[in-house]
C-alpha cells in the first residue's frame, strides 16, 4: 500500500524523472525498504517506461539495480528475449541481456551458458549480419578468454558463412582479422573467399591474409577508412 502511495507521488513524469539523480537516489532508498515485493512492482513499473522508450539509459540502470539489491531475476532472461524480438536491433536489449548472463544468479555464469547463448548470437548474425549488436555480444561471451574464441570453430564458421554470401560482410571480416591477430589458423577456403570479395582485378589484394581483408575493409567501409589503415600499418610494423 505504502508503495503504491509513494508511486502515486513520485511517478509523474516518471520517464524523465529517472534521468535526475537526486530522484533515483531518493526512489531506491524507499524501494530497498520496502522489500522484495516493492522491487517486482518497480521491475514491472520499469518495463511500462521501456515500452515507451527501449533505450532509455537511466530506466535501465535502475532495472539493474532492483535486480542486484531486490532479486526478480527469474524472468529477466525471457524479457531480453521478448526486447530483441521486438528489435533486434537494440542495444540496450542485448547489454541487459548480457548481464544478466554474467550476473544472474540462477544461470550458473557465463561458461556455463556460453554455447547456448553463441548458438542464439550466430543464429542473429546470420538473419541480420550488418547488425553490429551481436558481433559485440559474441566477443562478449568470450571475455578474458580469448583463446577460447579463436578455437571456438562457431565463431571462424560463422564468419565464412557471412563473407561468402558476398554481401553485408563488414563484421564479419572485422571479426575474421580479430581471430588472426589472436592467432587463428584459416584454411585456404578463407584465403579464397576473402579474395572473392576484392572490389578492383587491377588491384591484387596483399598475400598475407590480415592485410588483404585491411585492403578490402578500407574500400567497403569507408567511414572507417583511414582506422583499416592504420590498422594495416600495425600489421606491418608488428610484422618486422
Amino acid at each position: 500500500m505504502f508503495y503504491d502511495l509513494f508511486i502515486s507521488f513520485s511517478s509523474y513524469p516518471l520517464n524523465g524523472n529517472f534521468a535526475m539523480n537526486f530522484f533515483r537516489h531518493h526512489r531506491r532508498w524507499v524501494v530497498e525498504r520496502l522489500g522484495a515485493n516493492a522491487g517486482a512492482k518497480e521491475l514491472n513499473l520499469i518495463k511500462k517506461i521501456l515500452s515507451l522508450d527501449a533505450k532509455n539509459y537511466h530506466a535501465w540502470s535502475h532495472r539493474q539495480w532492483v535486480l542486484q539489491a531486490l532479486g526478480g531475476w527469474e524472468d529477466e532472461l525471457d524479457y531480453c528475449q521478448q526486447l530483441l524480438e521486438e528489435d533486434i536491433f537494440n542495444n540496450s536489449a542485448w547489454n541487459q541481456r548480457y548481464f544478466v548472463v554474467t550476473r544472474s544468479p540462477f544461470l550458473g555464469g557465463l561458461k556455463a551458458m556460453r554455447a547456448s547463448e553463441v548458438r542464439y548470437t550466430v543464429e542473429a548474425i546470420l538473419a541480420n549480419p550488418n547488425n553490429e549488436c551481436p558481433w559485440r555480444y559474441l566477443q562478449g561471451l568470450y571475455k578474458d578468454d580469448i583463446k577460447a574464441l579463436v578455437n571456438d570453430p562457431e565463431i571462424s564458421s560463422v564468419c565464412l558463412k557471412v563473407i561468402n554470401t558476398k554481401n553485408n560482410y563488414v563484421f564479419a571480416l572485422k571479426m575474421l582479422l580479430d581471430l588472426l591477430c589472436h592467432g587463428f589458423q584459416p584454411c585456404h577456403e578463407f584465403r579464397d573467399s576473402v579474395v572473392a570479395l576484392r572490389t578492383s582485378d587491377t588491384d591484387p589484394l596483399d598475400p598475407d591474409l590480415s592485410m588483404a581483408i585491411c585492403d578490402i575493409l578500407e574500400h567497403v567501409d569507408s567511414l572507417r577508412a583511414s582506422y583499416w589503415i592504420w590498422r594495416k600499418n600495425k600489421l606491418s610494423v608488428a610484422a618486422v
